[in-house]
This record gives structure tokens, C-alpha cells and sequence, in this order.
């Protein structure tokens, strides 16, 4: 088993995307995981809260006792689905703070014929990196105007130029105007966002320019970190100016179906 810290286990995964285990629970899993990563949790809800009541009321040893023994009689059940989900029985594995149950999951998989790489200090170590890439200083380029006037057709064009986008209200779910929801999946929880978001910036030429579209500081219920804000807020910024019959023919035909 090999044990990774977060940025080199980032360029791993993304170098080779094997399969990605969260063990954590599900619960923990919906809030906010690793982008691509497929839960199997070594602890369910209810679980996790049984060996969390035991361990307030008779302590640890009694907790990884109880632990195992619910966890025991669904090991099969977890090499079943990492076997689904898998073609070549590689994985990576984290859970919350990279100890007992990625462990035991990395060790379960290693049985099964598994190479298994770990997350060292888990998801939490993987939240702080993301947090890390809001703090960057970004040649930032903004495309703003009215709504309408072609700004997510622009910045698709840049990217087809080479240049270096983002295109933020897709990776909210959300096109920022008042019916912005509109034909569009559900927007994910904001925790989610910066992570995706924070992989993205993370892989960005701070040499380079990097084109956002203007955006209020929230994207339907996502907030844009604040740290990046502010940076969007002192950047450049090129208008886009069009009539208002284009505009709204525009308006008309993305939401009008």
C-alpha cells in the first residue's frame, strides 16, 4: 500500500484516474467529496453514529470493537462494488482524516488483489489544498455585460483559442440570472464547488491569463469564495455591448423551450 500527500496524490489521480474510493459516510460523502470519487463507506450513517455513541460511552477500544463488528459482515460487499467499478483493480482511498477506516479499506482491497494508494490525513488534508488555491494571485481577465449579450459564447471560443477559462456558472448548475436554474441540473452543495473549482485553478499558468465571467459574488445559492472574489473584483474587465433586440432574441432562445 502506498501512502500519498494531497498534491502528489491529486496529480496521481488525475494523471491515471483509477478508481477513487471515499469511505467516509454517506452522509459526509453527499456534502462535499473528492470530484470523481465513488462511495463506498466503510461505516454507514448508522453506523458511524453507533460506534460514535460507544465511544463517548465506554471509549475507543469498545467503538473499534463495535466498529468491526459491523463493518465485518459487509467486507465482501466492498470488494463486490470496488470490482464494479473498477477494470484493472487499482484504487485510491481517503477517508476523513486518512486513519482507521481508509486504512481498513486499503487493507480489505489489498486482499482482494487490489494496489491500493492512501490518502495521508484524508479528505481533510484534500479541503485545506482547495482552500490553499483561492489564495493565489491570478492574472484575472472578466467578461462582463448584460445578460444576454453572449458572454458563455465568448468565453467557449477563448478556450477553443487555447486560452486558459473557467467557466464558473457551469460548474455552479447555474447561468446566474433570474431563471438561471432553468433546464439545468441541481446545483451542487457549495463546499462541492470549491473543490471543483479549487482542482481547476490549481492546474492554472499564473503566468498566464485567466478568463471568468462576471459574476455577482452568488451563483444562484453558490457563493463565490471570497478570496477570489476580491481578486475578480480589482481585475480587468472587458464589456460586451449589444442591442437590445439581440439580447433579447438570445434570452428567447435558450430559455424559451
Amino acid at each position: 500500500m502506498q501512502i500519498l500527500l494531497v498534491d502528489e496524490f491529486i496529480r496521481k489521480y488525475e494523471h491515471e484516474r483509477p478508481l477513487l474510493i471515499d469511505a467516509r459516510s454517506e452522509s459526509e460523502y453527499f456534502h462535499a467529496h473528492f470530484p470523481g470519487a465513488v462511495n463506498i463507506p466503510l461505516l454507514n450513517n448508522e453506523h458511524r453514529h453507533l460506534v460514535g455513541t460507544e465511544y463517548k460511552k465506554n471509549g475507543r477500544e469498545a467503538a473499534v470493537l463495535l466498529g468491526f463488528k459491523l463493518a465485518g459482515p459487509l467486507f465482501h460487499e466492498f470488494i463486490e462494488k470496488a470490482n464494479a467499478n473498477s477494470e484493472n483493480k487499482v484504487a485510491m482511498v481517503y477517508c476523513w482524516r486518512g486513519g482507521m477506516r481508509s486504512s481498513i479499506m486499503s487493507w480489505i482491497l489489498s486482499m482482494a488483489g487490489f494496489k491500493v494508494t492512501l490518502l495521508k490525513d484524508g479528505y481533510k488534508s484534500f479541503r485545506n489544498f482547495i482552500l490553499e488555491q483561492f489564495n493565489r494571485t491570478i492574472q484575472l481577465i472578466i467578461i462582463g455585460g448584460h445578460t444576454g449579450c453572449g458572454k458563455t459564447d465568448i468565453l467557449k471560443a477563448l478556450r477553443k483559442m487555447g486560452e486558459q477559462v473557467i467557466d464558473l456558472e457551469e460548474l455552479a448548475h447555474h447561468k446566474g440570472s433570474a431563471f438561471g436554474a432553468l433546464g439545468l441540473p441541481e446545483q451542487p452543495t457549495n463546499e462541492f464547488f470549491e473543490n471543483k473549482l479549487g482542482l481547476l485553478l490549481n492546474k492554472i499558468d499564473v503566468n498566464k491569463n485567466l478568463y471568468l465571467e462576471a459574476e455577482s459574488h452568488s451563483i444562484g445559492r453558490i457563493k463565490i469564495p471570497d478570496l477570489l472574489f476580491d481578486q475578480m473584483q480589482s481585475a480587468s474587465l472587458i464589456e460586451i455591448i449589444s442591442s437590445r433586440e439581440y439580447r433579447t432574441k438570445r434570452i428567447i432562445d435558450e430559455y424559451c423551450q
